[in-house]
């Protein structure tokens, strides 16, 4: 059975965290002697604020990979499908615990591997000498259902045939002028609708190749250009809103259709499709994309574009997570830098860039 030497201490004590200075840093404890490690050496439980964690340097360094499938190929090495979808061959040796939907993996075959990891939660074992311990071999993945896909008919009847007024046009009018906004909505194709909420907006996930994948609606007040989120966020589908109960969503980036206008453009990535839209009238020398969620920064969703040079702008609050998944993606070939500039505001967190350039 596996030892660890060092282990984040349990109880609910918490120490000064040697990056934020707030009191939420729990320590690492030597399990042998019973005692605290030094001040550096722990976790700061601000993950989204801080994100600081230093592991004693000692042992085995493993790191956690959750699976789509684990298999058996041989009595050396197993078949392993990460939830990225990314396939890896991982000698037995090298996979020192494993349960039902995750594994731990020794960093050191990590890192030549394509597999993503340094976001992922790490610990350490006392030993180089532990082998494959309580293997549970997954059963392969069901057969995935294909996606769903938009008409060209549809977006045509919707942007062409049967515009609506929207809040949100309607308020980049006040900021810009009516040409200005006539061009973005025509490059993102942002369409009016009373699907839902009278004068919402529907968002178009087209992708590289002009498939679309999805459309989102939301609602925005006309004044502020705030999204509608009482008495609850005014957020749908259309997809559910022409009733169709068979759509199988695979949401690509907004924006992504337009990588195709300029190849030597560097692509800059925020949260919002509303941003996206608004950075694309201040700074026209980017081609501006959203991820429509924090969660959507992902592997599958970015393939499209890993060999173009990406720059990131977080919200406040997300520097350290989407820089985290910024290294990871790099480590498996894309060129991506990450933006301080909305982290070093002194804003609350949730604000962006565009809230940023329209102050």
């Amino acid at each position: 059975m596996e030892q660890y030497k060092y282990t984040l201490d349990k109880s609910s004590k918490k120490h000064i965290c040697p990056a934020c200075n707030k009191r939420a840093f729990v320590l690492y404890v030597d399990n042998e002697m019973g005692d605290h490690l030094t001040d550096d050496f722990g976790r700061c439980d601000r993950s989204t604020n801080c994100g600081y964690h230093k592991a004693p340097p000692k042992g085995k360094k493993v790191f956690n990979i959750p699976f789509l499938s684990l298999k058996s190929i041989s009595d050396k090495a197993y078949k392993l499908t990460d939830e990225n979808g990314i396939i890896s061959i991982v000698p037995n040796s090298q996979i020192l615990e494993q349960t039902k939907n995750d594994c731990w993996i020794s960093e050191w075959f990590l890192k030549n591997s394509l597999i993503p990891y340094l976001a992922n939660e790490s610990k350490y074992f006392n030993t180089d000498e532990i082998g494959f311990v309580n293997v549970i071999t997954a059963k392969e993945p069901p057969p995935k259902i294909a996606p769903s896909f938009h008409s060209l008919e549809l977006l045509d009847n919707m942007y062409f045939e049967k515009p609506h007024i929207d809040n949100l046009t309607e308020f980049l009018k006040i900021h810009f002028s009516k040409d200005e906004v006539f061009k973005a909505t025509q490059n993102y194709f942002i369409t009016g609708t009373n699907h839902f909420w009278s004068n919402s907006t529907a968002f178009w996930q087209i992708d590289d190749k002009e498939k679309i994948h999805a459309c989102k609606i939301m609602q925005y007040d006309r004044h502020t250009g705030k999204r509608i989120k009482k008495p609850y966020n005014h957020i749908n589908w259309l997809h559910n809103a022409i009733k169709e109960p068979d759509f199988n969503l695979c949401q690509c980036l907004f924006g992504l259709h337009r990588v195709n206008e300029d190849y030597q453009k560097t692509v800059a990535i925020v949260e919002s499709e509303k941003t996206a839209i608004i950075m694309s009238l201040f700074i026209p020398d980017y081609i501006w994309i959203a991820t429509g969620s924090k969660q959507n920064l992902k592997f599958e969703l970015l393939k499209p574009i890993k060999k173009r040079n990406i720059v990131l702008f977080p919200d406040k609050g997300e520097y350290f997570n989407w820089l985290n998944k910024a290294t990871e993606l790099n480590a498996i070939g894309f060129k991506i830098a990450v933006s301080e500039l909305i982290e070093q505001t002194d804003f609350e967190n949730g604000f962006d860039l565009a809230d940023y350039y329209l102050k």
